[in-house]
């Protein structure tokens, strides 16, 4: 049984896509030079490849978005591979390309099986196989585990009606197994694929975190229920935090800098400090394996303290990403993001003090926002003064509370997936502003700070 799972190319108008690893999918232009500033590592996919490899399955990972392959050679590889079962990621804005290479593939390779996976998916999962029948399977949710079944299935040719988290076909009708949990142990799983990766293609370069830089999860998940947040939503489909042992991140991440030479780590958690216990633990073997390279987390301002901050800063803590989204209590409110405005300025400012560098994220256009909200946010920005930041326009994806409301309140202004591309197109209005005067208000925003 040959497998191969994929992160398919998505090019469209001269603009390059980042899906896989991504919470929020976009498309962006690339630099002058024709890099692209951002590309995440793809998690979901890496560690499923990792666990099947264990497991003794001959598989393999095009990533063709972190190898800068076009179309015509990702296909090369993918007909020179000629898999039984192929896995293809997707997402919301990227689903009809995603699709069109799909069917390209199955046309190509009429014998091998196709499957989705992505949130995008597991959200439309009937739809999609009642749809598009070279389309085989539906892997919903965390997949890791669903796709090791599905391979022991079709080696073994057994009937995949046991499989937790997938949907399939049988006898033309559409088959949806109950959702598997999500991983409670994430330990059980080996650490993600990277060797036969690009691994120094992916980059997260915030705050001037040095390249290269290796991304890694500490924890899945995320207690907290923002309306437009997607993976708890979609992915996980709850709002629960797991964590992974503090010595096996640890000895991952020295592992991943002595062998591969990286300069720097990001933990790229959902939430890195939801539990104060594993953050110190944390740092303590850090400090304990002697290593003195630059890191950086995703975090929650009012999560912290001062015995955290410092106990970050001990252990070598470079920057930290805090999500703000805005600070208007009634539009943070509206999106049920639980932040205390008055602890978030003064962490911040403990966090700037200790040394750290702070990068914070704005989400504009939410219910609730305004001319004057906008502004106030701008003040805030000005007096904290912030290392880096970012301005993503408010995108309901499907699967999210957030798009629920808007579509009740016929707030959407398009259903073409393609207009789901918040770095570029803005697809939502709420009771103060349009569509395209929130879209020029980022636009600005970004010109004004100097941002892409």
């Amino acid at each position: 049984m040959r497998v191969l799972l994929l992160n398919v190319p998505w090019q469209i108008e001269g603009r390059y896509g980042v899906r896989s690893g991504s919470r929020w999918p976009f498309t962006s232009l690339p630099e002058k030079d024709g890099r692209i500033h951002y590309i995440p590592f793809p998690f979901f996919l890496a560690y499923a490849v990792s666990l099947l490899k264990k497991k003794g399955k001959t598989v393999k990972l095009i990533d063709a978005i972190a190898e800068g392959i076009d179309v015509d050679g990702f296909f090369e590889k993918v007909n020179a591979y000629s898999a039984e079962l192929i896995v293809i990621e997707t997402s919301t804005p990227s689903f009809k390309n995603d699709l069109d290479i799909a069917s390209k593939i199955k046309r190509d390779l009429p014998a091998s099986k196709i499957a989705l996976s992505g949130p995008h998916a597991s959200v439309f999962v009937e739809q999609i196989l009642v749809d598009y029948p070279f389309i085989e399977y539906v892997l919903v949710g965390e997949y890791e585990y669903t796709l090791l079944d599905l391979a022991n299935a079709l080696e073994n040719n057994s009937n995949p009606k046991s499989i937790l988290g997938l949907a399939y076909r049988e006898n033309k009708r559409v088959k949806v197994n109950n959702r598997r949990p999500t991983i409670d142990d994430l330990d059980s799983l080996p650490w993600p694929e990277r060797e036969s990766l690009p691994i120094y293609n992916y980059n997260d370069a915030f705050a001037g975190l040095p390249l290269p830089n290796v991304q890694v999860w500490a924890s899945r998940g995320c207690p907290f229920s923002c309306t437009f947040c997607l993976w708890p939503q979609t992915i996980y489909g709850e709002h629960k935090h797991r964590k992974r042992s503090p010595k096996d991140i640890v000895a991952e991440i020295e592992y991943l800098v002595k062998k591969f030479d990286f300069k720097a780590v990001y933990f790229d958690d959902d939430i890195f400090n939801a539990d104060k216990k594993q953050v110190l633990a944390i740092c303590d073997e850090i400090i304990k394996r002697g290593i003195k390279i630059p890191w950086a987390i995703m975090g929650v301002a009012t999560l912290m303290d001062e015995e955290v901050l410092n106990g970050l800063a001990r252990a070598g803590l470079y920057a930290v990403k805090y999500g703000i989204e805005s600070t208007s209590p009634s539009v943070l409110k509206s999106c049920k993001k639980n932040l205390d405005l008055e602890k978030t300025s003064r962490i911040i400012q403990t966090t700037k003090g200790l040394g750290i560098k702070v990068h914070l994220t704005f989400c504009l256009g939410l219910p609730g926002e305004t001319k004057s909200s906008i502004d106030n946010t701008i003040k805030f920005i000005r007096k904290v003064k912030p290392d880096s930041l970012q301005f993503s326009l408010a995108t309901p994806f499907p699967g999210t509370d957030f798009f629920e409301y808007v579509d009740n309140k016929k707030w959407l202004q398009s259903k073409n997936w393609d207009d789901f591309d918040g770095n570029h197109k803005c697809n939502v209005r709420n009771e103060q502003l349009s569509a395209l005067e929130l879209e020029q208000i980022v636009f600005n925003l970004r010109n004004k700070f100097g941002l892409h």
